[in-house]
């Protein structure tokens, strides 16, 4: 006999834009993030490295209605729990880290891109308890392509923590390149490890 029971469906992963509604659930989208920047092993680009928490519900707020740095949210389909976040930033408006430096490095690379086509990933963020989804993957995908099609940028620069070898690579996958640029940590009162800075990855859009 046939079973007339309903195949179970399985949530998905919506990834769009931050919009105002989105201030009803700043504090579990907070939440998310901070959990997944005090993740060992999370997606983020300074878990366990910071002295406090990465944001605070108020700049989150801010964050959530700015349009200058938009920024993407990540929301299981059925239960319209907040997974991630990520954030786009142009770079003529990004904080001045200082210039980059190739130490021990010999590369032909030179940065022929205006800044005014250059746009960060920031407040890239994966639940800790939900990162077998794809939900990383996603987010940047979908970054890219706003930044591609709405923000009309031509290349994508993410800072990743030296010491995150297995994020360098996830980042490798998606095509991006470490032309051996580094950046210093723009901080280093909230760090807790000396000697802290970025790799610089670059992909064109």
């Amino acid at each position: 006999m046939l079973s007339t029971q309903r195949p179970e469906q399985k949530s998905t992963v919506v990834v769009r834009l931050a919009s105002a509604d989105d201030i009803a659930h700043v504090e579990a989208i907070h939440k998310v993030v901070n959990r997944a920047y005090r993740s060992e092993g999370g997606w983020t680009t300074e878990a366990h490295l910071v002295t406090e928490e990465r944001i605070t519900v108020d700049e989150l707020k801010e964050a959530l209605l700015d349009k200058i740095n938009p920024i993407l949210l990540a929301f299981d389909s059925e239960t319209h729990e907040p997974l991630g976040t990520i954030q786009l930033e142009p770079a003529e408006h990004y904080p001045d880290f200082g210039g980059y430096k190739k130490e021990g490095y010999v590369s032909t690379h030179t940065e022929p891109v205006p800044k005014d086509q250059q746009v960060f990933l920031g407040l890239f963020s994966v639940d800790p308890a939900q990162q077998s989804r794809g939900i990383g993957r996603k987010l940047v995908e979908a970054a890219l392509a706003h930044a591609r099609t709405e923000m009309k940028r031509t290349q994508c620069v993410v800072y990743v923590l030296y010491m995150r070898a297995e994020l360098i690579k996830w980042y490798n996958k998606l095509g991006f390149v470490d032309y051996g640029e580094k950046v210093n940590f723009p901080d280093s009162t909230r760090i807790v490890q000396e000697d802290t800075h970025f790799a610089v990855l670059r992909l064109p859009l």
